[in-house]
């Protein structure tokens, strides 16, 4: 991935990254990593929060894309009344949200300030990275690529509640039946937290306490914790999602797309749907809205007696941006021979407040009716390939608008490793920023939370779309 550090950067290879959360489980990794998580009682760490507060004001002033919002909010008078608050902090947890609270004054995305404690931290270092970030890369993750203990799933938290909002296919959540919805209570008895309620666990069987409904009796999973390398975990679930679901005598083809930092994971999955045979595959087996389901876990598992798919759905709800060169092969492995239409897209930075033109209209034909899923998690290069999808006319678009998070972004490393995230250059397409917009779906449809026990009404609905569609 091409990082935004340097100017000259062509323009097709800006890289369009934004993280919200990230789990995986890949084989190789040794260890889990060794730095301390960063503690709630500053007495247990050294870390200077003066140090820390104006290293991430003069960074921001520095680096941030948008002089003109800068001079808006008065950011550094803004941050000299906030200073005295910081410090004054309890905790670094603590300090670091009052630290984005004056970051969320920026009102852009790619913008924050992340801890060892977040999902964040580690899918930034490895989709991101860059040379700002090399000696931390090389002290706490020598050897291996950035990593953390996990199970392969993500959670919410609401009113002091963690739901679970996201499980990689294939992942040990998923095979512990791990369910969307699913409140955590506990692991092993401890409280649960997204990264330290798994930490010192790799290789180990950690006990989940989870709750299905509000008034329920609490469950008990036991789920493998594993060592989670946020690209390659987003790779294996992509393909792993590839499945087939009949509805009105139709085969749609399903490929949940979990991060825009490659496309040949998409391109495995969308093979393996090529191949499929449901009839052979699924023993009758059916999902919770009653339609019949078959997956492939392997190229080779195909047989003979092969039928087409009908229609496809993409499923856009991931978590992670990536390059906007890969959300153009997402389109390009969806299309004949044409590429896709991105309008004209305008780059602005700090260097070039003109910006540069690219692009073409151009609308290209599509190879058969699709459906493409979307929600407040689709951000990014993600957005950029759905406004593409939509500004092409691919297909219709279900689901809540995107996160309108469309900034491209560069790490900085802070006091006690903290890792700051800030937008370096912003992004209009067709004259319009979607940064504080993002695409609005065509057929809007929630997927409720808490308690759902594995529902999700938005692919119901694309599903249905699709198969009362005349082929």
């Amino acid at each position: 991935m091409q990082r935004l550090h340097h100017h000259s950067t062509p323009i097709h290879a800006f890289a369009i990254v934004l993280f919200v959360a990230c789990a995986g489980f890949p084989h190789a990794l040794g260890a889990e990593a060794a730095a301390p998580a960063i503690r709630a009682d500053r007495g247990e760490q050294s870390l200077d929060l003066a140090k820390l507060f104006d290293a991430v004001v003069d960074t921001v002033e520095q680096r941030f894309f948008d002089v003109t919002r800068l001079r808006e909010v008065d950011w550094q008078a803004h941050a000299a009344a906030i200073r005295p608050f910081v410090l004054s902090a309890a905790s670094t947890e603590d300090a670091v949200r009052r630290i984005n609270g004056l970051l969320s004054e920026l009102k852009t995305s790619h913008t924050w300030l992340f801890t060892p404690d977040e999902y964040d931290y580690y899918a930034l270092l490895d989709v991101v990275g860059g040379t700002d970030v090399a000696e931390l890369m090389s002290r706490r993750f020598w050897g291996s690529g950035p990593y953390y203990p996990g199970i392969g799933a993500f959670t919410r938290e609401m009113d002091g509640r963690h739901f679970v909002d996201g499980i990689l296919e294939g992942s040990p959540a998923q095979r512990a039946g791990l369910k969307y919805g699913d409140e955590i209570l506990s692991v092993d008895g401890t409280p649960y937290s997204p990264i330290s309620a798994f930490r010192d666990k790799i290789g180990t069987t950690a006990e989940l306490s989870i709750r299905r409904s509000s008034e329920a009796d609490p469950q008990h999973l036991a789920v493998s914790v594993v060592p989670i390398r946020p690209t390659t975990a987003f790779s294996q679930a992509t393909e792993a999602s590839a499945r087939v679901i009949e509805r009105n005598g139709s085969r749609v083809g399903y490929i949940h797309i979990w991060a825009s930092s490659e496309s040949k994971s998409f391109g495995n999955a969308l093979s393996k749907l090529e191949m499929a045979n449901v009839s052979d595959q699924t023993g009758g087996r059916r999902d919770s809205a009653g339609n019949i389901v078959a997956t492939f876990n392997t190229p080779n598992a195909v047989p003979n007696g092969l039928k087409p798919i009908d229609f496809l759905i993409v499923d856009m709800r991931g978590r992670v941006g990536g390059n906007i060169a890969v959300a153009g092969q997402f389109l390009d492995l969806m299309v004949e021979k044409q590429k896709p239409y991105w309008g004209s897209w305008r780059v602005i930075d700090r260097r070039d407040a003109a910006g540069r033109m690219v692009g073409a209209a151009r609308k290209p034909p599509f190879r058969g009716g699709s459906a493409l899923l979307i929600d407040h998690h689709t951000r990014s290069a993600a957005e950029i390939m759905a406004h593409g999808y939509k500004r092409g006319g691919f297909g219709t678009v279900v689901g809540t608008a995107t996160a309108g998070a469309v900034s491209s972004g560069a790490l900085f490393v802070m006091a006690g490793d903290l890792l700051l995230y800030v937008a370096v250059a912003g992004h209009e397409f067709d004259g319009n920023r979607l940064e504080g917009v993002g695409v609005i779906p065509d057929h809007r449809v929630e997927r409720p939370l808490p308690y759902a026990a594995g529902a999700d009404p938005v692919l119901d609905v694309a599903v249905e779309i699709l198969t009362q569609t005349p082929k």
